[in-house]
């Protein structure tokens, strides 16, 4: 990158190793981030988050850092969206699967694959 940077007077890398780096990132799209089992994890994962923020929003009460008797007229309100993404967000993926399996029943064979909940 400093060689590139250096001959061209702008950020990026030499010629060679541009275009080397350019078919490594063809090779990971294609075969990687792509490829059908991928995408398939993916939705999976989306479909999971939305479904524990959507929960959240609706019944802040159950965020661990939120007062339950100050929660009464927040659900489903921008803010209890905040705090709902604030939170799911910081979760791991094993804690956010087995939270959707307690509070939303939602099915084992419906999880991202590769997560052995103990729920």
């Amino acid at each position: 990158m400093v060689e590139g940077t250096t001959r061209s007077g702008r950020v990026g890398l030499a010629e060679p190793l541009a275009e080397a780096l350019a078919i490594f990132r063809q090779f990971n799209y294609e075969r990687i981030y792509l490829r059908p089992l991928s995408v398939e994890q993916g939705e999976r994962v989306v479909r999971l988050l939305q479904a524990l923020v959507e929960h959240y929003a609706a019944h802040p009460d159950h965020l661990p850092q939120i007062d339950p008797t100050q929660t009464h007229n927040t659900a489903r309100r921008p803010e209890a969206f905040r705090l709902a993404v604030t939170y799911v967000g910081g979760m791991t993926d094993r804690f956010a699967c087995e939270r959707a399996v307690e509070l939303l029943d939602w099915p084992r064979d419906a999880l991202p694959i590769g997560f052995d909940v103990r729920s």
